[in-house]
């Protein structure tokens, strides 16, 4: 998945620092933001390969995040996946019917991360 951004969308630092490991591991690039403030927009931005937020942001409502994402030109066929705490099993559906396509506890997320960073790197590459 080389020169492949990956976006993630967390405001916890230990928590990002695992998953930008993960991340460069597999090849691909993390480029972290913790609110829509910070995530460049337009059409002249190059799209992630991927988008991981987290259901449980401080600063932000990350639904409304990801309705924003997924309305926008650049970012709407981009795969999403999102985790959260199990004990707010609500916050998984409102991501999925704000368009992410995976929304999963967070135990859960740690596990299918590779997956989902592998299955990323097969959809750049028909995609192009």
């Amino acid at each position: 998945m080389t020169d492949h951004t990956v976006l993630v969308v967390v405001d916890d630092l230990f928590f990002s620092a695992k998953i930008g490991e993960t991340i460069r591991q597999l090849g691909g690039k993390p480029r972290f933001a913790a609110e829509l403030s910070e995530i460049p927009g337009g059409s002249e931005v190059v799209p992630p390969a991927a988008i991981i937020v987290d259901l449980d942001l401080l600063r932000t409502d990350a639904v409304g995040l990801i309705s924003h994402l997924k309305a926008g030109e650049a970012t709407r066929d981009v795969p999403m996946m999102a985790y959260g705490r199990h004990t707010r099993p609500e916050a998984f559906v409102r991501a999925r019917e704000a368009g992410c396509e995976r929304a999963v506890p967070r135990s859960e997320f740690v596990k299918r991360l590779p997956e989902f960073i592998d299955a990323c790197r097969q959809h750049a590459r028909t995609a192009r």
